[in-house]
Protein backbone atom coordinates (compact mmCIF):
# COMPACT_ATOMS: atom_id res chain seq x y z
CA UNK A 1 0.00 0.00 0.00
CA UNK A 2 1.11 3.16 -0.98
CA UNK A 3 1.60 6.09 1.74
CA UNK A 4 -0.48 8.79 2.72
CA UNK A 5 1.37 12.11 1.45
CA UNK A 6 1.19 15.64 0.43
CA UNK A 7 4.84 16.48 -0.31
CA UNK A 8 5.35 20.29 -1.45
CA UNK A 9 8.52 22.52 -1.35
CA UNK A 10 8.07 25.98 -0.44
CA UNK A 11 6.92 27.34 2.76
CA UNK A 12 4.12 26.27 5.22
CA UNK A 13 1.83 28.67 4.37
CA UNK A 14 2.85 28.10 0.45
CA UNK A 15 1.92 24.33 1.38
CA UNK A 16 -1.71 25.31 2.93
CA UNK A 17 -2.92 27.55 0.01
CA UNK A 18 -1.86 24.32 -2.74
CA UNK A 19 -3.03 22.19 -0.27
CA UNK A 20 -6.50 24.29 -0.49
CA UNK A 21 -6.65 24.18 -4.45
CA UNK A 22 -5.55 20.78 -4.73
CA UNK A 23 -7.86 19.18 -2.05
CA UNK A 24 -11.01 18.41 -4.17
CA UNK A 25 -9.67 15.90 -5.50
CA UNK A 26 -6.26 14.66 -4.63
CA UNK A 27 -5.07 15.88 -0.95
CA UNK A 28 -2.96 13.75 0.92
CA UNK A 29 -4.11 10.98 -1.85
CA UNK A 30 -1.70 11.83 -4.63
CA UNK A 31 0.33 8.35 -4.05
CA UNK A 32 -3.00 6.25 -3.42
CA UNK A 33 -3.49 3.86 -6.50
CA UNK A 34 -6.86 4.09 -7.61
CA UNK A 35 -6.97 0.04 -7.17
CA UNK A 36 -7.47 0.96 -3.28
CA UNK A 37 -10.31 3.11 -3.12
CA UNK A 38 -12.70 0.29 -2.63
CA UNK A 39 -10.77 -1.10 0.34
CA UNK A 40 -10.47 3.20 1.99
CA UNK A 41 -14.28 3.90 1.07
CA UNK A 42 -16.06 0.47 2.80
CA UNK A 43 -20.16 0.45 2.53
CA UNK A 44 -21.55 1.65 5.61
CA UNK A 45 -19.75 4.57 7.12
CA UNK A 46 -21.32 6.38 9.94
CA UNK A 47 -23.54 9.30 8.97
CA UNK A 48 -22.28 12.21 10.86
CA UNK A 49 -24.54 15.20 11.95
CA UNK A 50 -24.50 18.67 10.35
CA UNK A 51 -21.65 20.94 10.49
CA UNK A 52 -21.93 23.89 12.79
CA UNK A 53 -24.26 22.18 15.39
CA UNK A 54 -23.29 21.60 18.85
CA UNK A 55 -25.62 19.82 21.34
CA UNK A 56 -24.78 21.18 25.16
CA UNK A 57 -25.98 19.74 28.07
CA UNK A 58 -25.45 20.58 31.71
CA UNK A 59 -23.84 18.19 34.10
CA UNK A 60 -25.99 18.04 37.34
CA UNK A 61 -24.19 18.60 40.41
CA UNK A 62 -23.11 15.29 41.89
CA UNK A 63 -23.70 13.59 38.00
CA UNK A 64 -21.57 10.39 36.93
CA UNK A 65 -22.37 11.72 32.82
CA UNK A 66 -24.32 8.72 32.58
CA UNK A 67 -27.71 10.64 31.95
CA UNK A 68 -26.22 13.41 30.46
CA UNK A 69 -24.16 11.43 27.43
CA UNK A 70 -27.25 9.06 27.40
CA UNK A 71 -29.23 12.00 26.49
CA UNK A 72 -26.65 13.60 23.84
CA UNK A 73 -25.90 10.15 21.96
CA UNK A 74 -30.10 10.08 21.25
CA UNK A 75 -30.11 13.81 20.53
CA UNK A 76 -27.17 12.37 17.33
CA UNK A 77 -29.33 9.49 17.17
CA UNK A 78 -32.46 11.28 16.51
CA UNK A 79 -30.44 13.72 13.88
CA UNK A 80 -29.02 11.46 11.52
CA UNK A 81 -31.84 8.58 11.63
CA UNK A 82 -29.58 5.95 12.45
CA UNK A 83 -28.30 3.73 15.97
CA UNK A 84 -24.69 3.43 17.17
CA UNK A 85 -24.67 0.01 17.33
CA UNK A 86 -21.82 -2.24 16.26
CA UNK A 87 -21.27 -2.61 12.50
CA UNK A 88 -19.01 -5.24 10.41
CA UNK A 89 -15.91 -4.90 12.35
CA UNK A 90 -17.58 -4.92 15.58
CA UNK A 91 -15.50 -2.58 17.46
CA UNK A 92 -15.23 1.21 18.45
CA UNK A 93 -12.56 3.72 19.27
CA UNK A 94 -11.94 6.49 22.44
CA UNK A 95 -9.36 8.42 21.57
CA UNK A 96 -8.89 10.48 24.86
CA UNK A 97 -6.36 13.62 25.84
CA UNK A 98 -3.91 12.61 28.84
CA UNK A 99 -1.62 15.09 27.17
CA UNK A 100 -1.52 18.04 30.13
CA UNK A 101 -1.10 15.82 32.73
CA UNK A 102 -4.22 13.85 35.56
CA UNK A 103 -5.30 17.34 36.15
CA UNK A 104 -6.63 18.13 32.76
CA UNK A 105 -6.96 14.82 31.40
CA UNK A 106 -10.70 13.27 29.76
CA UNK A 107 -12.66 12.97 33.01
CA UNK A 108 -12.54 9.47 33.87
CA UNK A 109 -16.29 9.43 34.54
CA UNK A 110 -16.86 10.95 31.42
CA UNK A 111 -14.90 8.04 30.04
CA UNK A 112 -17.28 5.55 32.06
CA UNK A 113 -20.27 6.67 31.19
CA UNK A 114 -19.75 6.48 27.33
CA UNK A 115 -18.65 2.95 27.56
CA UNK A 116 -21.10 2.53 29.53
CA UNK A 117 -23.43 4.00 26.45
CA UNK A 118 -21.83 1.97 23.95
CA UNK A 119 -21.88 -1.45 25.80
CA UNK A 120 -26.21 -0.47 26.54
CA UNK A 121 -25.85 -0.50 22.24
CA UNK A 122 -24.38 -3.64 22.00
CA UNK A 123 -20.67 -2.81 22.27
CA UNK A 124 -19.13 -5.64 24.78
CA UNK A 125 -16.50 -3.87 26.93
CA UNK A 126 -13.45 -5.74 25.09
CA UNK A 127 -14.19 -4.21 21.63
CA UNK A 128 -14.20 -0.57 23.23
CA UNK A 129 -10.83 0.59 22.24
CA UNK A 130 -9.17 3.57 24.59
CA UNK A 131 -6.57 5.23 22.79
CA UNK A 132 -3.80 7.79 23.50
CA UNK A 133 -0.32 8.84 22.40
CA UNK A 134 1.77 8.18 25.86
CA UNK A 135 1.27 5.26 27.98
CA UNK A 136 3.52 7.15 30.66
CA UNK A 137 0.11 10.09 30.47
CA UNK A 138 -2.39 7.19 30.48
CA UNK A 139 -0.72 6.03 33.80
CA UNK A 140 -0.53 9.27 35.68
CA UNK A 141 -4.28 10.06 34.58
CA UNK A 142 -5.45 6.85 35.93
CA UNK A 143 -6.08 4.99 32.51
CA UNK A 144 -3.85 2.57 32.42
CA UNK A 145 -2.81 0.49 35.01
CA UNK A 146 0.72 0.06 37.22
CA UNK A 147 3.56 -1.35 35.27
CA UNK A 148 3.47 -3.99 37.79
CA UNK A 149 0.35 -5.11 36.27
CA UNK A 150 0.01 -6.82 32.65
CA UNK A 151 -2.86 -6.15 31.13
CA UNK A 152 -3.96 -2.48 29.83
CA UNK A 153 -7.32 -2.51 30.58
CA UNK A 154 -9.39 0.60 31.93
CA UNK A 155 -12.98 -0.71 32.85
CA UNK A 156 -12.29 -4.16 31.13
CA UNK A 157 -11.80 -1.95 27.88
CA UNK A 158 -8.41 -2.11 26.31
CA UNK A 159 -5.99 0.69 26.29
CA UNK A 160 -4.01 1.62 23.39
CA UNK A 161 -0.73 3.51 24.01
CA UNK A 162 0.48 4.33 20.80
CA UNK A 163 4.03 5.02 21.82
CA UNK A 164 4.05 1.83 22.06
CA UNK A 165 5.03 1.43 18.16
CA UNK A 166 2.77 -1.71 18.09
CA UNK A 167 -0.44 0.32 16.94
CA UNK A 168 1.34 1.97 13.77
CA UNK A 169 1.51 0.53 10.23
CA UNK A 170 4.53 1.02 8.18
CA UNK A 171 2.44 1.94 4.88
CA UNK A 172 -0.06 4.81 6.67
CA UNK A 173 1.61 8.21 7.80
CA UNK A 174 1.45 11.85 7.24
CA UNK A 175 4.77 12.94 5.32
CA UNK A 176 5.87 16.50 6.28
CA UNK A 177 9.96 17.64 4.95
CA UNK A 178 10.23 19.02 9.01
CA UNK A 179 12.85 17.07 11.54
CA UNK A 180 11.70 14.90 14.10
CA UNK A 181 11.66 16.95 17.26
CA UNK A 182 14.39 15.45 19.86
CA UNK A 183 12.00 15.97 22.60
CA UNK A 184 9.63 13.01 21.11
CA UNK A 185 12.36 10.85 18.72
CA UNK A 186 14.72 9.72 21.71
CA UNK A 187 16.25 7.74 19.38
CA UNK A 188 17.62 9.89 16.80
CA UNK A 189 19.45 12.33 19.33
CA UNK A 190 22.61 12.98 18.49
CA UNK A 191 21.68 12.29 15.05
CA UNK A 192 23.12 15.30 12.58
CA UNK A 193 20.52 15.74 9.88
CA UNK A 194 20.50 18.01 6.80
CA UNK A 195 17.78 21.06 7.11
CA UNK A 196 16.28 19.44 3.84
CA UNK A 197 14.98 15.73 4.54
CA UNK A 198 14.55 13.24 1.68
CA UNK A 199 10.81 12.42 0.45
CA UNK A 200 10.32 8.57 1.64
CA UNK A 201 12.75 9.27 4.70
CA UNK A 202 11.69 8.39 8.03
CA UNK A 203 12.06 11.39 9.46
CA UNK A 204 9.71 12.94 7.79
CA UNK A 205 6.73 10.62 8.35
CA UNK A 206 4.14 10.73 11.34
CA UNK A 207 2.23 7.36 11.71
CA UNK A 208 -1.21 6.81 11.71
CA UNK A 209 -3.09 5.27 14.30
CA UNK A 210 -4.06 1.86 13.03
CA UNK A 211 -6.78 1.02 14.98
CA UNK A 212 -9.01 3.63 14.37
CA UNK A 213 -7.63 3.19 10.80
CA UNK A 214 -8.93 -0.65 10.22
CA UNK A 215 -10.50 -1.90 13.01
CA UNK A 216 -13.07 0.25 14.57
CA UNK A 217 -16.79 0.77 12.75
CA UNK A 218 -16.30 3.99 14.36
CA UNK A 219 -14.72 6.44 16.84
CA UNK A 220 -15.12 9.65 19.26
CA UNK A 221 -13.33 12.12 20.37
CA UNK A 222 -13.43 12.82 24.36
CA UNK A 223 -11.08 16.25 24.17
CA UNK A 224 -10.23 18.93 26.85
CA UNK A 225 -9.88 22.02 26.71
CA UNK A 226 -6.12 24.11 27.00
CA UNK A 227 -4.81 26.74 25.71
CA UNK A 228 -1.22 26.20 23.89
CA UNK A 229 1.56 28.62 22.75
CA UNK A 230 2.06 26.77 19.22
CA UNK A 231 -1.65 26.22 18.68
CA UNK A 232 -3.49 28.62 20.65
CA UNK A 233 -6.20 26.21 21.79
CA UNK A 234 -5.68 22.53 22.20
CA UNK A 235 -9.23 20.70 21.88
CA UNK A 236 -10.83 18.81 19.63
CA UNK A 237 -8.79 19.30 16.66
CA UNK A 238 -5.01 18.57 18.17
CA UNK A 239 -6.44 15.48 20.20
CA UNK A 240 -7.60 14.07 16.73
CA UNK A 241 -3.97 15.23 14.92
CA UNK A 242 -1.44 15.86 16.93
CA UNK A 243 -1.78 13.63 20.01
CA UNK A 244 -2.78 10.64 17.79
CA UNK A 245 0.25 9.84 15.56
CA UNK A 246 3.64 9.57 15.61
CA UNK A 247 6.62 12.36 15.88
CA UNK A 248 4.04 15.15 16.12
CA UNK A 249 5.98 17.01 18.37
CA UNK A 250 8.32 18.61 15.35
CA UNK A 251 4.83 20.81 14.00
CA UNK A 252 5.43 22.95 17.77
CA UNK A 253 7.91 24.76 16.74
CA UNK A 254 5.76 27.58 15.99
CA UNK A 255 1.97 28.34 15.26
CA UNK A 256 2.07 28.23 11.32
CA UNK A 257 3.14 24.36 10.69
CA UNK A 258 1.29 23.58 13.91
CA UNK A 259 -1.70 24.83 12.70
CA UNK A 260 -0.84 23.75 8.80
CA UNK A 261 -0.14 19.79 10.15
CA UNK A 262 -3.37 19.73 12.02
CA UNK A 263 -5.65 20.92 9.01
CA UNK A 264 -3.64 18.57 6.94
CA UNK A 265 -3.87 15.66 9.57
CA UNK A 266 -7.53 16.46 9.91
CA UNK A 267 -8.24 15.61 6.08
CA UNK A 268 -6.77 12.29 5.60
CA UNK A 269 -9.77 10.89 4.45
CA UNK A 270 -9.14 7.51 5.96
CA UNK A 271 -8.68 9.38 9.34
CA UNK A 272 -11.57 11.33 9.38
CA UNK A 273 -13.96 8.96 7.64
CA UNK A 274 -15.19 6.97 11.33
CA UNK A 275 -14.77 10.07 13.08
CA UNK A 276 -18.25 10.54 14.52
CA UNK A 277 -18.89 12.37 17.67
CA UNK A 278 -16.01 15.01 19.72
CA UNK A 279 -17.21 15.58 23.46
CA UNK A 280 -15.79 18.19 25.51
CA UNK A 281 -16.36 18.43 28.73
CA UNK A 282 -15.74 21.81 30.43
CA UNK A 283 -15.96 20.49 33.75
CA UNK A 284 -12.10 21.48 33.98
CA UNK A 285 -10.41 23.45 31.10
CA UNK A 286 -7.64 26.14 31.64
CA UNK A 287 -7.46 29.34 29.93
CA UNK A 288 -3.51 30.57 30.19
CA UNK A 289 -0.73 29.12 31.05
CA UNK A 290 -1.10 25.95 28.98
CA UNK A 291 -0.50 23.38 27.84
CA UNK A 292 0.62 22.11 30.97
CA UNK A 293 -2.09 21.96 33.94
CA UNK A 294 -1.62 25.18 36.47
CA UNK A 295 -5.03 24.73 38.73
CA UNK A 296 -4.68 28.46 38.76
CA UNK A 297 -6.07 28.88 35.61
CA UNK A 298 -8.50 26.29 35.31
CA UNK A 299 -12.40 27.15 35.52
CA UNK A 300 -15.25 24.54 36.00
CA UNK A 301 -18.49 24.60 34.46
CA UNK A 302 -21.09 22.29 34.77
CA UNK A 303 -22.10 22.07 31.08
CA UNK A 304 -20.63 19.38 28.17
CA UNK A 305 -20.72 19.85 24.57
CA UNK A 306 -21.00 16.84 21.88
CA UNK A 307 -20.69 17.26 18.31
CA UNK A 308 -19.98 16.02 14.75
CA UNK A 309 -17.54 19.46 14.19
CA UNK A 310 -14.40 19.31 15.62
CA UNK A 311 -13.73 22.94 14.12
CA UNK A 312 -17.30 24.50 15.83
CA UNK A 313 -16.41 22.58 19.61
CA UNK A 314 -12.16 24.40 18.95
CA UNK A 315 -14.11 27.92 18.39
CA UNK A 316 -16.15 27.90 21.30
CA UNK A 317 -13.33 26.88 23.00
CA UNK A 318 -11.03 29.72 21.78
CA UNK A 319 -13.96 32.25 22.39
CA UNK A 320 -14.31 30.60 26.10
CA UNK A 321 -10.86 31.21 26.93
CA UNK A 322 -11.07 34.36 25.76
CA UNK A 323 -13.46 35.74 28.05
CA UNK A 324 -11.95 34.30 30.49
CA UNK A 325 -8.76 36.01 29.48
CA UNK A 326 -10.16 39.61 29.93
CA UNK A 327 -12.06 38.42 33.17
CA UNK A 328 -9.07 37.91 34.53
CA UNK A 329 -7.03 40.75 32.95
CA UNK A 330 -5.18 38.82 29.85
CA UNK A 331 -4.70 39.78 26.85
CA UNK A 332 -6.90 37.79 24.54
CA UNK A 333 -5.16 34.46 22.50
CA UNK A 334 -4.53 36.81 19.10
CA UNK A 335 -4.88 36.14 16.28
CA UNK A 336 -7.49 33.26 15.74
CA UNK A 337 -5.48 29.78 15.52
CA UNK A 338 -5.27 29.26 12.02
CA UNK A 339 -6.01 25.61 11.69
CA UNK A 340 -9.80 27.08 12.54
CA UNK A 341 -10.22 28.28 9.11
CA UNK A 342 -7.51 26.12 7.64
CA UNK A 343 -9.76 22.52 8.03
CA UNK A 344 -12.61 25.32 7.58
CA UNK A 345 -11.88 25.67 4.50
CA UNK A 346 -10.68 21.71 3.66
CA UNK A 347 -14.73 20.89 4.46
CA UNK A 348 -14.01 19.66 8.39
CA UNK A 349 -16.20 22.20 10.22
CA UNK A 350 -17.56 25.30 10.66
CA UNK A 351 -15.71 28.30 12.85
CA UNK A 352 -17.74 31.79 11.94
CA UNK A 353 -19.69 32.14 15.13
CA UNK A 354 -22.77 33.30 13.31
CA UNK A 355 -22.80 29.51 11.44
CA UNK A 356 -22.56 27.56 14.89
CA UNK A 357 -25.74 26.95 16.31
CA UNK A 358 -26.34 25.31 20.24
CA UNK A 359 -28.75 22.69 21.05
CA UNK A 360 -29.66 22.01 24.54
CA UNK A 361 -30.45 18.85 25.50
CA UNK A 362 -32.19 18.90 29.02
CA UNK A 363 -31.82 16.22 31.50
CA UNK A 364 -34.58 16.02 33.75
CA UNK A 365 -34.24 15.18 37.99
CA UNK A 366 -34.06 11.61 38.36
CA UNK A 367 -31.98 11.19 35.30
CA UNK A 368 -34.70 10.31 32.97
CA UNK A 369 -34.27 11.09 29.45
CA UNK A 370 -35.95 13.39 27.18
CA UNK A 371 -35.57 14.60 23.32
CA UNK A 372 -33.70 17.62 22.65
CA UNK A 373 -35.44 20.99 21.77
CA UNK A 374 -35.95 21.68 18.65
CA UNK A 375 -35.41 25.65 19.47
CA UNK A 376 -31.25 26.54 18.42
CA UNK A 377 -29.44 29.28 19.52
CA UNK A 378 -26.62 30.91 17.65
CA UNK A 379 -22.82 30.84 20.03
CA UNK A 380 -23.69 33.02 23.10
CA UNK A 381 -23.31 36.97 21.93
CA UNK A 382 -25.04 39.13 24.05
CA UNK A 383 -23.79 40.21 27.36
CA UNK A 384 -26.74 39.06 29.41
CA UNK A 385 -25.59 35.42 27.68
CA UNK A 386 -21.92 36.51 29.00
CA UNK A 387 -23.08 36.94 32.21
CA UNK A 388 -25.36 34.12 32.50
CA UNK A 389 -22.55 30.82 32.11
CA UNK A 390 -19.60 33.60 33.72
CA UNK A 391 -21.80 33.62 36.73
CA UNK A 392 -21.84 29.86 37.15
CA UNK A 393 -18.74 29.19 36.28
CA UNK A 394 -15.86 28.06 39.50
CA UNK A 395 -12.26 28.03 39.97
CA UNK A 396 -10.78 24.54 39.97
Amino acid sequence: MSLLSFPLSGCQGDRLRLCCRLFAGILLLVAVPLSLFSQTTEAGLPMRAPQGLVWESTIAEGSNYLSEVEALMEAYEEQVGAALVPGERGKVGLKINTRSGRGLSTPLQLLRAVIEALEARGFQRESILIVDYSAHTLREAGVMPPLSRSKARFGGCPVVALDSGDFFDDNWFYDSPLPPSLQQETGLIGERRPAGLEAGSLERKSFLPAPLLFEVDFWFNLAVGVDDPALGVDGALASVTLWNVSNSQRFLVNQATASAAVAEIAAIPELEERLVLNFVSLERYQFIAGPFFNSIYTRSEPRIWMSSDPVAVDRLLYDRMNRMRLLEGFPEIQPLPQQLPFAASLGLGEFEPERIRIEKVTVPEGGAKVRPSKKTSVVPASEAERESWLQRFTPW
